[in-house]
């Protein structure tokens, strides 16, 4: 008997032993090490693989893999936007592979919208969201270029992108104002007033777009023209530290330039009708231009973890435009820091971007010097045997421009500044630690940006046009400085429940803006080699009378209060609502407050029963939205008594200045006034290979801001600066991404943008102001006094050329245009205003993009095609260039002689013989590029890239490229009432990113 019970107790005793070392296993950190890919084989970058129920995770490789200690009784759940989260057991496991599945319910984005973000598929509102993968990738110090053409209904202007110290102009949905700013705001990283040029673009992560009312309406009085909304790249969380370069060098070579005629053309045409021939041989447009060369450095420390990361970037950038003089240096950092303490209950984050820039002004007027100058007249002096005196232009009714670019200094020196600190405490864990399905936070940030900016102009006593002058040497300096402080302070609140969501943002905001500045100049040094750093020594300003100085200084304040309520249920039926008061210290005294309201709906119908039975219908949602905005972009004191001098007064033995009221005070002044709705369509079909959205937007802008004319009395002057007319914007927007072909190597993606506006000045007047029903604009300069372009008209689209209508030339050669009935041919001689008529319109009716993507296996390639159609352009250059009649000591185009021969006699008359369709389709962008992954001890990464920008343009137009014709503003079509340009361009660029 007892021989049977020994191993009994040993059966036991092993039983005990062996539950005992299961459970030493199961609470015994390993390591595991897997690899995460999507359906297609392709490797995951960035998921994230988290512990379950810890903050104790990493994201995956540029080839999918990951590293991670945990519990081997623990889960690991792994995540990446657009995909299904799993939740995987670990089990003792050491290696996993992992294949995630597509999220057909999710639209796979998280657009960022005024004061947070949400899933796209909650989305109410029209809100653009472009990825800094989809960015064009090109050669420019400006980020707004990155995204040209890529957003419907967002207009980015560049009249010369080869020249390195000019950035581009955007207009959100159509013109907004008169007289006030047409800008949208900028908000980076959350603080609004940011400066786009001090952003790298490689350190933004994505830019989103609030386009309409309701979503731009949470800004109040600066969200009428529209939000850009920066997103900065944030520190890794994998613990690792990562390291990147990014780098390019480019060529800008001139493209279709404007050739007139040639020296022996000059002495075969012009010199025969009162042309002088100087006896030398000038290209002159050849002289003053060369190649334009740039390179970029940005080199990125990114690392950390969950609770506490980091990103530094510092870059250096150097470019020269295809002008002799212009040129850019900048060096500039960003550095962003992240902390969460252990407990979840504070989070603290950090940004600095401090930016120095030095450059040297181009002056595009040399362009049109270079275009008339005499190509006989030699560039140097052929009687000083040094070679270095520049030929004196005097009696040429103009100046050498190799000589203005070479000798004349403008010179630019700039600091930029920008900081924001945001403190955030999580409530709920103090208020409610039970309440899971609850959130509750508030935060405050503090932010600064300071710009500061530097001019040196000297021309030296050297140059022929100083010596005309009888000057010895000019000089000036121009400071100013601008300031803008900031305190935001936000209370979220989250709750969910039973497939019920809601959520509250409530705020605070203060907002201070200083602008200061100062010039001073002379005349007349004992050296050049002063150059501008001692501007007393000038004599001129010695003359009593005299002092060659002003200052300024100006600021104003806004606060306001405000809130958002937004509802779903089971993300099927979508409510906001928001509401923004405000004030600002720049209205009047009867207006110092407004209210901004806004609310949109959406209703996602694909997820009702009676759609269930539509397979290729994975998606869709319609809704619809309402919104009041404002526009307060205008000078401050504008309501206010103010005084200005008057001149000065010598009155016993001094000099005196005189003061009085500087303008009429206007207690009314306030914003200009937008009141918008739209309306759209979200969709994504045929197993999401199809997704886009379609917008009608409806903008009415009120109240507009401007000059208008008052009786003198009651006013003491003749102009009062008040809210008066009425503009109307409307249009549909269409974006379309389309997968069209996927395998496992290759993939081919289109993503088409189009949109159309239909702008219309309402009304010029009000019951208190009535003012003309039409605004003429865009003045030509002489000679023959051409007069205004463009009329702006009450019931009419603005860019509405307003000439004269062809009809011919007489035997004289002189122009004939058609009387106001149109029935008889007269003399441009005996033509009155009244037979002007409109004979086009500059304002495009539709612009598009179309973006072509190819990959194959680590090969990518990009063609990206820009369009605009529907408008008409004034060939400017053809007025002042192409005509025989020109002043004869002035060079022309070839055309003269040519295509315009028979006009011998008329000199720059604005008729509609010079207007030309001017739609045009682009190559804009193509890319080759090739990553290379070496995955080796130092090293993870290469990609090479190709980049060729606007390679080739299909256009009717005969002019220069049409697409250095500004569209934006209120002159579209036109060179805003000159014919200075920047040449147009083609780049070429290499391009390599190096992970380490």
């Amino acid at each position: 008997m007892q021989s049977n019970k020994k191993p009994l107790r040993f059966r036991l005793f092993a039983l005990l032993v062996g539950i005992l070392c299961s459970l030493g296993v199961s609470a015994q950190q390993i390591t595991v090490q897997g690899i995460v890919k999507d359906q297609t084989g392709e490797p995951v970058i960035g998921a994230s693989v988290v512990q379950d129920g810890t903050n104790n995770g990493v994201i995956t490789d540029f080839d999918g893999k990951f590293t991670l200690s945990v519990p081997g009784d623990s889960k690991i759940r792994i995540s990446y936007i657009g995909y299904i989260t799993q939740l995987i057991p670990v089990k003792g496991q050491s290696t996993f592979n992992i294949t995630l599945e597509e999220d057909s319910e999710m639209l796979s984005e998280v657009v960022v919208i005024g004061y947070g973000s949400v899933d796209k598929k909650e989305l109410t509102s029209a809100v653009s969201h472009v990825s800094s993968k989809d960015f064009l990738n090109i050669a420019s110090s400006d980020p707004a270029m990155q995204i040209q053409g890529k957003v419907a209904g967002v207009s980015i202007d560049n009249r010369g992108a080869a020249d390195p110290n000019v950035s581009s102009s955007i207009q959100v949905r159509g013109l907004s104002s008169r007289s006030a700013g047409t800008g949208p705001l900028i908000v980076i990283d959350g603080v609004p007033g940011g400066n786009l040029m001090n952003v790298n673009s490689n350190d933004i992560a994505s830019i989103d777009v609030l386009k309409d009312g309701a979503a731009s309406a949470i800004y109040g009085t600066r969200g009428s023209n529209g939000v850009i909304l920066i997103t900065t790249k944030q520190g890794s969380k994998d613990g690792a530290i990562h390291t990147t370069y990014n780098g390019y060098v480019s060529a800008d070579f001139i493209v279709n330039p404007m050739k007139t005629l040639s020296a022996e053309q000059f002495r075969q045409w012009r010199v025969p009708q009162g042309g002088t021939d100087m006896g030398g041989d000038t290209d002159w447009m050849d002289e003053i231009t060369r190649t334009g060369f740039s390179h970029s450095h940005a080199l990125t420390l990114s690392g950390g973890n969950a609770q506490n990361n980091y990103r530094v970037t510092v870059d250096m950038r150097q470019a020269k435009g295809i002008d002799l003089r212009s040129d850019r240096k900048e060096w500039g950092a960003r550095a962003t820091f992240n902390h969460t303490t252990k407990n979840g209950l504070f989070k603290f984050t950090a940004n600095v971007a401090p930016r120095f820039v030095n450059k040297n002004n181009s002056d595009w007027g040399v362009f049109d010097v270079a275009l008339v100058a005499n190509p006989t007249t030699p560039v140097f002096d052929p009687s000083d045997p040094s070679g270095k005196t520049y030929y004196n232009f005097q009696g040429q009714d103009n100046y050498n421009p190799v000589e203005k670019l070479k000798l004349e200094k403008n010179y630019d020196e700039t600091k930029w500044f920008d900081w924001d600190v945001t403190a955030k405490l999580n409530l709920l864990p103090l208020l409610a630690p039970e309440a899971s399905n609850h959130t509750l936070s508030t935060q405050v940030t503090l932010a600064q940006q300071i710009n500061d900016n530097m001019n040196y102009w000297y021309a030296p006593s050297t140059m022929t046009t100083e010596i005309n002058a009888g000057r010895k040497g000019e000089a000036k300096q121009a400071y100013t400085k601008d300031r803008q402080e900031s305190l935001e302070w936000l209370v979220n609140y989250s709750f969910q429940k039973k497939g019920h969501s809601l959520s509250f943002m409530g705020g605070y905001s203060y907002q201070y803006w200083m602008h200061n500045g100062m010039t001073a100049e002379n005349k007349d040094f004992s050296s050049d080699a002063f150059l501008w750093n001692n501007l007393g020594n000038g004599e001129y300003m010695l003359e009593e009378g005299r002092n060659g100085m002003s200052s300024y200084r100006n600021d104003a304040k806004l606060i306001a209060f405000f809130g958002r309520l937004s509802y779903d249920w089971e993300k099927r039926y979508m409510v906001t609502a928001s509401l923004r008061y405000e004030g600002s210290s720049k209205f009047g005294d009867n207006n110092k407050w407004g209210y901004f309201p806004a609310v949109s709906a959406g209703w996602r119908i694909s997820d009702e029963a009676f759609m269930e039975d539509i397979r290729w219908i994975n998606d869709l949602k319609i809704r619809g939205d309402f919104g009041m905005t404002g526009n307060q972009d205008f000078d401050a004191y504008k309501s206010l008594a103010t005084y200005g001098g008057f001149g000065w007064v010598y009155y016993n033995g001094g000099y005196y200045q005189v003061w009085g009221p500087g303008k009429n005070v206007n207690p009314d002044l306030k914003w200009e006034k937008g009141i918008n709705w739209n309306v759209g369509v979200d969709f994504s079909l045929f197993d999401n290979r199809l997704s886009g959205s379609i917008n009608y937007y409806h903008r009415k802008q009120q109240d507009l801001l401007g000059d208008y004319t008052v009786p003198v009395p009651p006013y003491l002057f003749e102009s009062t600066f008040a809210n008066v007319g009425t503009m109307r914007n409307t249009g549909i927007e269409i974006n379309l991404d389309i997968l069209a072909v996927q395998t496992k190597d290759f993939t081919y993606n289109i993503g088409f943008v189009g949109s159309t506006n239909n702008n219309k000045f309402v009304s010029f007047s009000n019951s208190i102001y009535k003012g003309n029903p039409y605004m003429d604009v865009c003045g030509l300069p002489g000679p023959n006094n051409p007069g205004n372009l463009q009329r702006i008209q009450e019931g009419e689209r603005i860019g509405n050329y307003r000439t004269y209508a062809y009809a011919g030339v007489d035997a004289d050669g002189n122009w004939l245009v058609w009387n106001k009935d149109n029935t008889e041919k007269i003399s441009i001689n005996d033509a009155t205003e009244e037979d002007k008529r409109i004979t086009g319109n500059g304002l495009p009716k539709f612009t598009a993009s179309l973006a072509n993507t190819f990959t194959w296996k680590n090969w990518d390639l990009t063609l990206y095609f820009r369009g605009a159609f529907g408008f008409d352009l004034f060939n400017v250059h053809d007025l002042y260039y192409g005509l025989q009649s020109s002043n004869k000591i002035s060079n022309v185009l070839p055309k003269a002689y040519e295509e315009n021969a028979a006009i011998t006699t008329g000199v720059n008359v604005l008729t509609d013989y010079f207007i030309e369709r001017g739609d045009y389709v682009k190559l804009d962008v193509a890319t080759l590029g090739y990553t290379w992954n070496v995955d080796k001890k130092y090293l993870e990464r290469i990609r090479f890239y190709l980049t060729g920008r606007n390679l080739f343009t299909i256009t009717g137009f005969s002019g220069v490229d049409p697409s250095t014709y500004s569209v934006n503003g209120l002159t579209p079509g036109t060179f805003g009432g000159n014919r200075n340009y920047y040449p147009s361009t083609t780049q070429l660029m290499f391009g390599v990113q190096v992970d380490f």
